[in-house]
């Protein structure tokens, strides 16, 4: 196969044709690079690049596999990781130039090791903003993190080259993180799968309160498959759930009995993009025709108040990153992200607490209205597309929440997942939401596939290595 021809094949995919002797995992490794390397250059995709590491690990996997012998489903099949990830001898830049000249990591991330017990190829490391607190792709050290369907537009953050190099062949596979949105709304801005998984699903070092690791991946399939290999626990994350995912991504049929809420609005002046309301009123009707008992219902994140108290508390936990660096270099970071932090500069213990408790609060009730259903569908983001240049869409003057469809299931702990279901009248992807009670990561993969399955089409995305100059982003 040539290497474009390899960079469109599903994780799935790869794995047949490693075990028919078709390709090698070395050869679908150099097809990966390659793409990888386009991504790097235009779109500032990549935080760093091995590529020498990369084919070491590929060429021990295509040995495995001659012998008979490969150790998963994911033996051989390239994988991003997001910077934010520890990565042996790889820079952890955290989206940021205040940690240019920090020495390399000296140990892997939990999920990272977990790939690398599967036989898995993790090639690249991908870009991200700032301290991942950007929904963005603006980053001090990378640049513009720039959308492989329209490289004037933004694919969202902080997992902002991970979901691009998805949708230009740079690997079947991402690891993202997710803390308001950051693997979900850069998926659905890019066209690809995303997944916050219950937190705690997946081990993460330093473990978490809120944020988590999330599989990502052109299919729903692929994204149970990577899940299967990294939802498990780990001892450097005292959080983590016990048991080890298995679910495989298969589309539910049948939902009689089953209830799903439908929320389309968010707090603020702004209202949602008509195509993404019309995109999800169709896959409403999907679920009702599958038997479900679909509801409107509010927001469950109802007032400007609520989404108030996480945005303080965030920012607060971020500050110390800003801190630990003289004033006279904080000026590298994105203007609107630094002023943001800095207002909680002064910020008093009590107030800090004050804050927290007023989260907790919000958390609760945010809580009661997701779990009145078996599922929810929405938005996965609230607009199709915004300019690369902004830390955040801004509609007739007014910037918009973004994030406030994703943000709750991470307060509550919920899992969710955006999967594309449209195509938009300007070429860009349109993508919903998926949301499940806690500890059914499957059900919510397996709704996601159905509305995958019947969405009728298969996103003709903008491959990397395309057959001609004119199929590259």
């Amino acid at each position: 196969m040539t290497p474009h021809e390899l960079t469109t094949l599903t994780a799935a995919d790869l794995h047949a044709g490693y075990a028919a002797g078709d390709f090698t995992p070395t050869e679908a490794t150099s097809a990966a690079l390659e793409a990888a390397a386009f991504g790097g250059a235009h779109l500032n995709a990549v935080a760093s690049l091995h590529a020498d590491e990369a084919l070491a690990f590929a060429d021990a996997s295509t040995a495995r596999w001659r012998q008979g012998a490969p150790l998963s489903d994911l033996d051989g099949v390239p994988v991003s990781i997001k910077d934010s990830f520890p990565m042996v001898g790889h820079q952890r830049w955290h989206g940021s130039a205040l940690a240019d000249g920090l020495p390399p990591s000296t140990h892997n991330g939990a999920p990272v090791r977990r790939l690398h017990e599967a036989g898995a190829v993790p090639f690249v490391k991908t870009s991200m903003p700032d301290f991942g607190l950007i929904g963005s792709g603006i980053s001090s050290q990378f640049g513009i993190i720039r959308n492989p369907w329209d490289p004037a537009c933004n694919p969202a953050g902080s997992s902002s080259g991970a979901a691009a190099l998805l949708a230009i062949g740079a690997g079947p596979l991402a690891m993202g993180t997710d803390t308001g949105g950051s693997v979900r709304v850069p998926a659905a801005m890019c066209g690809v799968v995303g997944l916050k998984p219950t937190q705690g699903r997946v081990a993460y070092d330093p473990p978490k309160i809120i944020g988590v690791a999330g599989p990502m991946a052109r299919t729903v399939a692929d994204t149970a498959t990577l899940l299967r290999a990294v939802g498990r626990p780990d001892p450097s994350d005292h959080l983590s759930l016990p048991g080890v995912f298995d679910g495989d991504g298969s589309p539910i049929d049948d939902l009689s009995g089953l209830t799903v809420g439908v929320f389309t609005a968010i707090p603020g002046p702004v209202p949602v993009d008509p195509e993404i309301l019309a995109a999800v009123d169709r896959q409403a009707e999907i679920l009702a025709a599958a038997g479900a008992t679909v509801t409107r219902v509010d927001s469950p994140m109802a007032t400007e108040d609520e989404w108030a108290a996480m945005t303080a508390v965030l920012m607060t936990r971020g500050l110390p990153e800003l801190l630990r660096m003289p004033p006279e270099a904080w000026d590298v970071i994105p203007p609107g992200l630094r002023a943001g932090m800095l207002a909680f500069r002064d910020l008093s213990a009590v107030e800090h607490v004050r804050n927290e408790k007023a989260l907790e609060a919000a958390r609760a009730v945010i809580a009661g209205r997701l779990q009145a259903f078996d599922y929810t569908l929405a938005p996965a983001t609230a607009v199709v597309s915004y300019a690369a240049e902004l830390e955040a869409p801004v509609v007739d003057g007014h910037a918009v929440n973004h994030m406030a469809f994703s943000s709750p299931f991470n307060l509550t702990h919920l899992p969710a997942g955006s999967v594309p279901v449209a195509m938009s009248a300007s070429g860009m992807p349109i993508s919903v939401q998926v949301g499940g009670q806690r500890f059914d990561d499957a059900g919510v993969l397996a709704v996601m596939a159905l509305l995958e399955r019947e969405r009728g089409f298969a996103p003709a995305y903008p491959y990397a290595l395309g057959a001609t100059a004119g199929a590259r982003p």
